[in-house]
């Protein structure tokens, strides 16, 4: 983190330039990196670029609302904190401060499991206005003691990480040399001994079903990217669906998440809310996947360089930096409200897929 004026930043790039100066090379090449030689990373990036804005005129946007909501949170702009495991690399304040900027913003952020900060701590940020990020390190005995606890925490929702059943192979980390885990102890919220990575490589759709049942609060379904898997999803009992190749970080070559959106909003048909992330870098991207039928964006890799610029600060900093952009945006495209952003707006510059919403 820096002492430098945050004011002085003005754009995401200036974001991104101040964070290259400060991160080591280690925590940056970890958070930067995507799987094998980074072609799914590329990916995310450029089929966003190849959807294009269609703006119509003469409509009054003298006011301009970008509130939205997911999961029943409501949400002054339509980007979240997608969760990061180790945050703490970037700021000692670790998900607490991102957290902290979220509300600040008034949005939501989605608290790793893995985090060094106390849930509870996370949660009390702003009770029932963030979301909690699962991964099933043991089995529904286990995973049933977590829900209890992010119940009681105040967390509104959980929200099952399942794109990651190992973790994928990134070049450049691999060469590189830094690995980030937890530490041999645990976590301060976990043990060593309560965290069987085995299990994420278990987790079966009966799960996800058991899971709907046994908590009481929303669960949110990240990692789908197929319209079957939402579909199942939705039978299963889920409250939202996340649309995420987690960043690229998973499997090299995989189709982006922006060309998948429009099908998978096609098939749940308005019966839960969808969000997505992966390579969401400026608020006109907001604007893109809030066209297809997304109701919120996150942010992963955005939230390491505001945090280690300025911990909470600068990461309110990037949040108000995105605000803008879709101000600006949804203004000049003519649309003061998120829900008059609708598929008409947007153009694929390529073959559009099967479905663009």
């Amino acid at each position: 983190m820096t002492d430098a004026p945050l004011a002085d930043l003005k754009t995401i790039d200036q974001v991104i330039a101040r964070a290259l100066e400060i991160v080591e090379p280690g925590p940056y090449a970890w958070a930067a990196a995507g799987a094998g030689h980074g072609v799914t990373l590329a990916r995310n990036a450029m089929a966003l670029n190849q959807l294009a804005l269609v703006p119509r005129m003469l409509r009054d946007v003298s006011q301009v609302d970008t509130s939205s909501s997911f999961a029943g949170v409501p949400l002054t702009i339509p980007v979240v904190l997608a969760p990061v495991a180790a945050l703490g690399l970037f700021d000692p304040g670790d998900a607490v401060a991102a957290a902290t900027a979220a509300t600040e913003i008034g949005t939501a952020a989605f608290c790793g499991i893995l985090t060094s900060s106390p849930w509870e701590e996370v949660a009390a940020t702003s009770p029932g206005g963030h979301f909690f990020q699962l991964y099933a390190f043991g089995d529904r005995s286990w995973s049933g003691k977590i829900v209890d606890r992010v119940e009681q925490a105040g967390f509104a929702g959980i929200c099952v990480t399942v794109d990651s059943p190992v973790v994928g192979r990134r070049d450049r980390s691999l060469e590189d040399g830094f690995g980030w885990g937890v530490s041999p102890e645990g976590t301060v919220n976990l043990t060593r001994q309560e965290l069987d990575y085995a299990y994420r490589a278990k987790l079966a759709w009966p799960d996800i079903a058991w899971l709907c049942a046994h908590s009481d609060l929303p669960v949110i379904l990240k990692g789908v990217m197929t319209p079957e898997d939402a579909g199942e999803a939705v039978e299963c009992g889920v409250s939202g669906i996340y649309v995420s190749n987690h960043g690229g970080r998973m499997v090299d070559h995989e189709v982006s998440t922006i060309e998948v959106l429009g099908e998978i909003v096609d098939t749940v048909g308005g019966k839960v809310d969808v969000a997505i992330d992966s390579g969401f870098t400026r608020g006109a991207e907001v604007c893109k996947a809030l066209a297809l039928g997304a109701r919120a964006v996150g942010i992963g890799r955005l939230q390491c360089w505001g945090l280690a610029v300025g911990g909470a600060a600068g990461l309110t900093r990037v949040l108000q930096i995105l605000r803008d952009e879709i101000e600006s945006t949804m203004a000049n495209l003519g649309c003061p409200d998120v829900s008059d952003l609708t598929p008409d707006r947007v153009r694929w510059s390529y073959p559009a897929p099967p479905s663009s919403g």
